[in-house]
């Protein structure tokens, strides 16, 4: 079945996609990641909100990350050991092909049905990383995936504990400015309930101002970079992306 999924992946979605990217074309908004103009985003996501690029299907969190790397190139320096948490497929293509670096992909749902990896991503458990030895990678990439961690102070100690020293993690999350304090659940189990809460059925939940301080608590050195400080008004908007994303820069 893995076979079959695979096999029409790499052939009828693609073709899809591309003529799906014809029909939108235009030129009011543009991806970064594709290069693509088009007349719109389309809607995506449990609030339909207009975000999803009609040839690539990044979202605004994965344009927002692409255009971070491509200001900073310094982070995939020449030989950089990146290890990247379930990894988007954008981002697979282009760092696996790197040959200036040594990515490793890896994802606790490698096996699973829903997710189809490449053969070369590795079970990963962020909680629980025992089968990386300390001080191995420079750098952790690591997108929308700690709002789903039950013990997500468990995985920054483990995400610190595998970065060599003045490695980084480059991590994104959703934060709330308008939540002093962080607002979880973990006794939420249903995709609906969670959805209420979180406005997503993987999510536990919403980080509140008190963010950077649970990073420090694990150890690292944190350094928050603003879209805004990032890009102009006007690149925000054509680019369809959330004027209030940062990036968090953690460092060992």
């Amino acid at each position: 079945m893995s076979t079959i999924k695979n096999l029409l992946k790499q052939t009828a979605l693609p073709v899809y996609l591309s003529l799906r990217g014809m029909y939108y074309q235009g030129d009011k908004v543009a991806c970064p990641c594709c290069k693509g103009t088009f007349s719109r985003f389309l809607e995506i996501g449990y609030n339909r909100r207009p975000a999803q690029c009609p040839r690539c299907r990044s979202n605004e969190r994965d344009r927002t990350f692409w255009l971070f790397l491509e200001k900073h190139p310094e982070f995939l320096f020449q030989g950089a050991k990146v290890l990247h948490v379930a990894p988007e497929e954008i981002y697979y293509k282009r760092l696996s092909k790197d040959p200036s670096i040594q990515y490793t992909a890896g994802d606790k749902f490698v096996n699973s049905y829903e997710n189809t990896y490449p053969d070369d991503t590795i079970y990963l458990d962020i909680t629980d990383m025992k089968d990386i030895a300390d001080n191995t990678y420079d750098i952790i990439l690591c997108s929308h995936v700690l709002s789903c961690i039950p013990d997500d102070a468990r995985a920054f100690r483990e995400m610190r504990r595998v970065l060599k020293p003045g490695g980084k993690a480059i991590i994104q999350v959703p934060v709330r400015e308008d939540l002093a304090v962080t607002d979880e659940d973990l006794t939420l189990t249903g995709p609906a309930e969670r959805i209420r809460r979180f406005g997503d059925p993987n999510y536990v939940r919403f980080y509140g101002r008190d963010y950077e301080q649970r990073l420090i608590a694990q150890g690292f050195n944190t350094h928050f970079i603003l879209i805004t400080d990032m890009l102009t008004e006007a690149e925000i908007e054509r680019y369809g992306l959330v004027r209030t994303d940062e990036i968090h820069l953690c460092s060992k």
